[in-house]
């Protein structure tokens, strides 16, 4: 065997080995990917973003054990907070409600805020209370963590407090549907139609990448040898390295894809005559006000400290009211500090991220007609474990979260407080 002959007979084998790999590279993958996701990145935002864009709260997720089928409701409430970052696209242009979920795992049956269906986007203002309910079927037995979401356009997704789930199979074993009826009065099931069409228009494009690919992977002159070509015949002779056969193939596979995408179009024509556009407008949400209360607060200063994990706020309480008004709780990035000897604070079935007697106020109480200088401090360790020390490093180093308070007749009011804060290192 001559050396040339050697040297083709290894080519060949290199693009071999290179194609099969490459085909193994696609198949791992695949299985890759279809793996479920068990975690939730929430705790990667920014903590200057988690606590200066959405206020979550009363956020019940009920039941939290259920089987396939079932209905599972989740209400809440948000405030889109006064200190929005300047440097983020803001919620008052374009926003979508949407629920978390690790992959398909529940199918959306109705959500609404403030009582407005949110079929499509919605724009909502800083300070105000909106309400929401999102309404979901459970899809796939596992232990899934559920949010609330907001996509905000160009911001990105703001995620809610989550809430552990339990789903267990039916009690039939019988498969998930989702039948719903269409405009046309045709009953559907939304968990196989179409199906069929998607399995085959994916093996028809597979098989043409695969034999696009395995064409040119198997010729016996491939990257270096075609770059040496081109070397040695100069750039004015590179188009001698593409053959007249190369050429034909290549006309051969776009004059295919042109006939496969025009053909698919006109069977979806054929096949669904009667069809919509996908719905891009938006609807007006009105929000509700802050129930502030007869209590006016006005934030001196405020720091964190890193070797307590706590956050100190001094602050002057003016109670306008005619009955003493005792503070509750605070709530900053989902996380719920409770005043543990006043507060009475429900917590819902599987919540998170609440730190029990975690508040605490140099006065408690404050008297009608009372005007005091309030120290209060939240101190927990999950200002560490949910990665809010890292507002220490933002630019703009400014906090904000919600204050809850109560008067003698259970009346519940709160209110936004937030400014400027400075780290304390010792």
């Amino acid at each position: 065997m001559t050396m040339t002959a050697m040297t083709m007979k290894m080519m060949r084998q290199t693009n071999s080995i290179a194609a099969w790999g490459l085909l193994g590279f696609f198949a791992v993958s695949l299985l890759t990917f279809s793996v479920d996701a068990g975690a939730h990145g929430e705790r990667a935002q920014l903590a200057s973003m988690r606590m200066r864009t959405l206020h979550w709260f009363d956020i019940s997720v009920s039941p939290t054990r259920a089987k396939v089928g079932d209905t599972i409701v989740m209400t809440g409430k948000f405030i889109p907070s006064e200190l929005w970052p300047e440097q983020l696209p803001s919620i008052t242009d374009t926003v979508f409600l949407n629920i978390g979920t690790p992959g398909p795992k529940f199918i959306r049956v109705y959500s609404e805020v403030n009582g407005v269906p949110m079929i499509r986007s919605t724009a909502f203002e800083q300070s105000k209370v909106y309400e929401f309910k999102i309404v979901v079927r459970a899809r796939i037995p596992g232990r899934y963590h559920i949010h609330p979401l907001l996509n905000v356009k160009d911001a990105g997704t703001l995620v809610g407090k989550g809430t552990w789930v339990e789903i267990e199979p039916s009690a039939t074993a019988a498969a998930f549907t989702n039948e719903v009826t269409t405009l046309t009065g045709d009953t559907v099931d939304l968990e196989s139609v179409g199906l069929k069409a998607v399995v085959g228009w994916h093996l028809v494009w597979i098989a043409m990448g695969v034999a696009f690919l395995v064409y040119w992977l198997t010729k016996p002159e491939l990257f270096i040898p075609r770059y040496m070509r081109v070397r040695n015949l100069g750039p004015e002779q590179a188009n001698a390295v593409i053959t007249k056969r190369d050429f034909l193939v290549g006309g051969f596979f776009f004059t295919a894809t042109m006939v496969l995408i025009l053909g698919g179009y006109l069977w979806a024509e054929h096949r669904y005559p009667v069809t919509i556009p996908l719905q891009t407008g938006k609807v007006k949400v009105e929000g509700a006000p802050i129930p502030k209360g007869p209590l006016s607060v006005a934030v001196e200063n405020a720091n964190y400290e890193l070797a307590g994990r706590s956050l100190t706020m001094r602050m002057n309480l003016t109670n306008h009211g005619d009955q003493p008004l005792s503070i509750k709780e605070f709530i900053t990035a989902n996380i719920r500090f409770l005043n543990g000897p006043v507060s009475g604070a429900r917590v819902m079935e599987g919540e998170e991220l609440v730190a029990g007697d975690s508040l605490h106020p140099s006065v408690s109480v404050i008297a009608p007609g009372q005007s005091i200088d309030v120290v209060l401090r939240a101190e927990d360790s999950l200002w560490e474990t949910q990665r809010m020390t890292g507002l220490i490093y933002d630019p703009d180093s400014r906090f904000a979260g919600l204050l809850f308070y109560e008067d003698a007749r259970g009346g519940r009011y709160y209110q936004e407080v937030g400014g400027p804060i400075l780290p304390k290192f010792f």
